[in-house]
């Protein structure tokens, strides 16, 4: 009975290994969200909903978008140049981010109304540096099938993060979700780094200036046109937390901030985990000249049946389970989540693509 419910296709399992991490991955901070809303203020929520903004700005370009292409080539040899490509511009945009800082640093917290937010600012390069190795990786990784390191490294990651918040926001130290953030990064990059480097390290050995640059050409589609496109996306959200920020203050933007860290988890669960391996898909059937248009509409069919009934329950339901779960306090967050799940109920749809 129970061999008639596991998943027979390549694909169905792969997904189930991402889903299955990204699952357990997601249930963490949501677990211990009832605990940091009463150790955190919403103003602390705020700050750090802000500094994620102002990173996610830079840090999807953190690679220029070049980890999309190591998954295209056939031979190793040419992969491996792509992910030093994409590593170097990592290492060339923390530096030219951590020079800005130390310019204009207090200029941006003013122009954001942020000068709360103070010193954390110059953990910005760090974190930055760590989401373009991840990125960098987690498609190396993808090329490779390794979809259960894939689904260590997102469990690493906020299970770090979590553990993180949780010490810092006992301890005298400011700043302890972002301190947290950082703690999970780190530990995510290097589950899949140590992956890299115990079965891959001699493809190093193939990695050339030359090679880079050819590389370099023959994707420049990637950062000249996707990064233009996945740059607009994540503006348009960071902009709207910034604008929170700078008129409304930190406070207004930590209920909205709990909101969407409630909201995006069917989003995260289910959507990346399609999307990765998706992608991954996509490829295959080009070479095997598959109908790509049927496939992503399969996909996307699937994606409305699960969405449909979690975010419909979700409407009814959210201010008393914000003020029951998180405190009394919290309550105007779920009033926020009411206004919020149609933007982010279509948001869920189009996540797929979006990840491609």
């Amino acid at each position: 009975m129970l061999s008639k419910l596991k998943p027979k296709s390549e694909f169905s399992k792969n997904v189930l290994t991402l889903m299955t991490g990204t699952t357990i991955a997601q249930a963490i901070p949501i677990a211990i969200s009832p605990i940091l809303t009463r150790i955190y203020t919403p103003e602390d929520f705020g700050i750090f909903t802000l500094y994620l903004s102002i990173l996610g700005l830079v840090a999807v370009i953190a690679t220029g978008r070049y980890e999309m292409a190591i998954v295209l080539p056939k031979s190793d040899e040419e992969a491996i140049n792509i992910l030093a490509l994409s590593i170097f511009i990592t290492l060339f945009l923390t530096f030219f981010t951590a020079l800005i800082i130390v310019i204009f640093g207090e200029k941006i917290l003013n122009m954001l109304n942020a000068n709360n937010l103070g010193d954390l600012l110059y953990l910005m390069p760090l974190s930055l540096l760590l989401a373009g190795l991840y990125q960098s990786f987690n498609y190396w990784s993808n090329r490779k099938k390794h979809f259960k390191n894939m689904a260590n490294s997102r469990i690493a990651q906020t299970l770090g993060s979590g553990v993180g918040q949780l010490g810092f926001g006992f301890s005298t130290l400011s700043g302890g979700m972002i301190l947290g953030n950082l703690l999970g990064g780190i530990l995510s990059v290097y589950v899949l780094m140590k992956k890299f480097f115990l079965y891959d390290k001699n493809l190093i050995k193939n990695v050339e200036k030359e090679k880079i640059i050819i590389e370099m050409k023959k994707y420049k589609n990637f950062p000249l046109v996707n990064s233009l496109h996945v740059f607009s996306d994540v503006l348009k959200t960071s902009l709207s937390t910034m604008l929170i920020a700078s008129f409304f203050g930190s406070s207004i933007l930590g209920f909205y901030a709990l909101s969407l860290r409630i909201l995006q988890v069917p989003l995260g669960i289910i959507g990346s985990s399609f999307g990765q391996v998706l992608y991954q898909r996509f490829n295959s059937a080009k070479e095997n000249n598959e109908t790509i248009y049927i496939i992503a509409k399969n996909i996307l069919i699937k994606l409305f049946i699960i969405a449909l009934p979690v975010f419909s329950l979700l409407y009814f339901v959210a201010p008393d389970l914000f003020s029951f779960i998180f405190g009394e306090k919290w309550r105007i967050a779920g009033e926020y989540t009411q206004i919020l799940l149609p933007y982010l109920f279509l948001n869920f749809l189009i996540s797929t693509a979006t990840l491609l």
